[in-house]
């Protein structure tokens, strides 16, 4: 009687009876039949190709944005508690002429655009004048410091942030004056604005827009521009990252 066993099922080749053992080696690597507990695993998927991908330059990008948001935040909340930029005593003298000392020892628009990203403390004060500390922390062995002036202008103030001792960020709000605050934006002209647009491409769409900050962080740097509709109720923020359009919001805008 031969070893093998009879195939009353009809399984072919490749049937084994319960507890027979698997094929013999000879018999190995040939594909059984369709449902056959021996048949030949299927290969596996190819590998998966990793894009190629700018990791490192979009997280600073990130960064970056975040910071100018972060700076026109700390900049809403220091010109709602400002004076308005005039003078204490009602910036007259009794003869109804403005005081002595209205508009010293506040920043101007001049003063401001003189400041540069990577200035000492020291050397930024000898710019503006004193400023207002409004925030101090560290966080992961970097130590961070906000100071706010107030402006000449009325309604203005520009805050700048330190890293390490280092100025990482500035922004500014109101320091234009009334002219800065009149642009030709559009909500026509909004829907054209399309992140991935240079500078120059973004500003020929969206007219005069101020430039209100400026962050530069681990080599990559971020502006941010406030553009206003001509009757001043709505306005667009557009935030530039290297150089492109990254972000944008509007409000007001009809």
């Amino acid at each position: 009687m031969g070893t093998s066993a009879q195939d009353p099922a009809g399984h072919g080749q490749g049937w084994r009876r319960p507890g027979q053992g698997p094929p013999a080696a000879s018999e190995q690597g040939q594909p059984g039949p369709p449902g056959s507990p021996y048949a030949a695993p299927p290969p596996p998927p190819p590998p998966r190709k990793r894009g190629k991908g700018c990791l490192t330059c979009g997280i600073a990008a990130a960064v970056g944005a975040v910071l100018v948001l972060v700076v026109i935040v700390v900049l809403v909340v220091s010109v709602g508690g400002s004076d308005g930029g005039k003078d204490e005593s009602g910036g007259s003298g009794p003869s109804g002429t403005p005081s002595a000392s209205a508009g010293k020892g506040r920043i101007t628009k001049e003063m401001y655009d003189r400041v540069r990203t990577g200035m000492t403390e020291r050397e930024v004060t000898a710019i503006t004048g004193p400023c207002e500390s409004s925030a101090e922390d560290e966080v992961a062995g970097v130590r961070g410091k906000v100071l706010t002036c107030r402006g000449a202008e009325a309604f203005s103030a520009a805050t700048f942030t330190f890293s390490n001792g280092r100025l990482a960020a500035k922004g500014q709000v109101g320091l234009g004056g009334d002219a800065a605050r009149k642009g030709s934006m559009t909500k026509e002209k909004y829907d054209r604005l399309r992140t991935g647009m240079s500078l120059a491409e973004a500003l020929a769409v969206a007219g005069a827009c101020e430039k209100d900050s400026d962050t530069d962080v681990a080599g990559s740097s971020a502006t941010g521009y406030t553009c206003t509709s001509a009757d001043g109720l709505g306005s667009a923020s557009l935030v530039f990252a290297d150089g492109k359009l990254a972000a944008k919001a509007q409000t007001g805008l009809e």
